[in-house]
């Protein structure tokens, strides 16, 4: 077992990177909104298509990953979801070049699909890597990275992308056409830096997973008949898909539309509220690096119940 574990150490590095590449990708989407809503010179409502975009991505792509990963394998299906994600970061380039809104939401689904590939696969993928009896311990270890990724994301994006120039109506009408294109562009320009960076990271990690050797699941366990119906006869797995329902919309309503509600009702500068947004999800990194060390003395349901209430 030792020599296994020591064989596991370096699949289970890369697989845990992706728990924090696509918690940073999602993690700016709350600063893409009042940027985009800037840049693109649109209403809250349509700014909040970013997020359908997204979400859209999961709901479509999430079964049709698991799918091509029953057929081909992990690896297979990782690589393919690094592929798109990196593919949708460099789509913001000419989305930026054009400031055509569209073309975002394009970029964005595009990323949110090769997302739903990744976390289709490394949620289950992790769980092989070791020993049977850790297999929730390294799973909640592995997702505390989300929390890192959701920490460092809104920092980074208020510095890197926010301009915290933040013009009122009455401004913006009184520049001149070309003053109002060239502030216009300046804005959209501003993700083309990070997104190229995230887009380059994703394929160098991509990179290293093709040329590195990684287990796959068990054939016993890929002959397990099954169907979305028959899983949803078990009522904690549906109960469960109800209380994800809820508790990501909850979470993606708050942090998406935090610096929107912090300008409106206290009128905090948006780089100002971006870094506040960074702390509140250090608590949430908090909670899950906290969650997976209380794993080892708490049964799951009940620190599960502990954490609900």
């Amino acid at each position: 077992m030792p020599n296994t574990t020591k064989n596991y150490l370096i699949p289970f590095i890369l697989v845990t990177s992706l728990f924090f590449l696509w918690a940073f990708v999602h993690n700016l989407e709350p600063i893409l909104i009042p940027h985009l809503k800037k840049a693109c010179q649109l209403s809250d409502l349509q700014s909040a298509l970013i997020d359908s975009a997204v979400y859209i991505g999961y709901f479509i792509m999430a079964i049709p990953a698991g799918l091509v990963m029953k057929k081909y394998g992990h690896k297979k299906g990782i690589l393919i979801g690094l592929i798109m994600y990196s593919i949708g970061a460099l789509l913001f380039l000419p989305a930026a070049s054009s400031r055509v809104y569209i073309f975002f939401l394009g970029a964005l689904f595009i990323i949110a699909s090769g997302c739903a590939f990744l976390e289709t696969a490394a949620n289950p993928y992790v769980t092989i890597l070791g020993k049977p009896e850790t297999a929730t311990t390294r799973l909640n270890f592995a997702q505390s990275f989300n929390g890192l990724g959701a920490f460092i994301a809104p920092i980074l994006g208020g510095k890197l992308i926010l301009s915290g120039i933040e013009h009122s109506e009455a401004e913006l009408a009184a520049k001149s056409t070309e003053q109002l294109n060239q502030y216009l562009q300046s804005e959209a320009d501003s993700v083309r830096i990070p997104y190229l960076v995230i887009a380059l990271t994703v394929a160098g990690v991509a990179a290293l997973i093709y040329f590195t050797s990684m287990p796959e699941v068990p054939v016993e366990e890929k002959k397990t008949e099954s169907s979305v119906g028959k899983a949803l006869t078990h009522p904690q797995l549906k109960w469960g898909v109800v209380a994800q329902f809820f508790y990501v919309g909850a979470q993606v309503c708050v942090t998406s539309f935090f610096i929107r509600f912090a300008k409106f009702t206290s009128s905090t500068p948006e780089k100002e509220a971006a870094f506040w947004l960074g702390m509140a999800m250090f608590g949430f990194m908090l909670g899950r690096f906290v969650g997976t060390f209380l794993t080892r003395f708490i049964p799951a349901n009940r620190l599960l119940t502990a954490y609900s209430v």
